[in-house]
């Protein structure tokens, strides 16, 4: 649901595999939790509407990832309207996406730190809370990454906020000098 004349990318579905009501077995249908909305697209994988109605959203696109999408259109084509889908556009899946993840952050050289000391890949869950931050450090107020994460209440956006020393040392510094130190 990309709107590439108007640069916006509507988020009013997800694509993922519900699981079969009998395991490995095709044939006895899909579990699908009561209220729950889904559209078949293929095999196991279905569009599924967002856990909460601030899940569906339209944002704007950067104007790079605009460029690049309008590029990406003439070359791929699927007959689901997916935007990144196998080479016959069939839906890729979950497990996919992981791998193109963590091959992106291991030629980067990223790693998490833990409390321990240990290091880690950070998983692709994480980078929501990296876009929150970031978002914030560059001024952007919690109302506006709310809706941008599409959470329904700024109490779970502010889970997804992290500070930095450089913000903590700043707000001090405004701290000191308003007190005239």
């Amino acid at each position: 649901m990309i709107d590439l004349e108007d640069e916006t990318m509507t988020l009013a579905w997800q694509l993922k595999a519900l699981p079969y009501k009998e395991r490995r077995n095709p044939a006895s249908g899909f579990r699908v939790p009561r209220g729950f909305e889904s559209r078949p697209i293929e095999g196991a994988f279905h569009l599924v509407r967002p856990k909460t109605r601030a899940g569906t959203r339209v944002i704007p696109l950067a104007p790079r990832l605009a460029a690049e999408l309008r590029t990406w259109k003439g070359q791929c084509d699927s007959p689901h309207g997916l935007v990144w889908p196998r080479e016959d556009g069939s839906p890729r899946s979950a497990e996919f996406d992981r791998g193109q993840w963590y091959a992106l952050v291991d030629e980067a050289g990223i790693l998490v730190t833990l409390p321990d000391g240990t290091t880690r890949r950070p998983l692709l869950y994480e980078a929501r809370h990296t876009a929150a931050t970031m978002l914030l450090s560059g001024g952007v107020d919690e109302t506006t990454i709310k809706a941008i994460l599409g959470h329904s209440s700024v109490l779970s956006t502010q889970s997804y906020l992290h500070t930095d020393r450089t913000r903590t040392r700043a707000a001090l510094a405004t701290s000191a000098e308003l007190l005239g130190l």
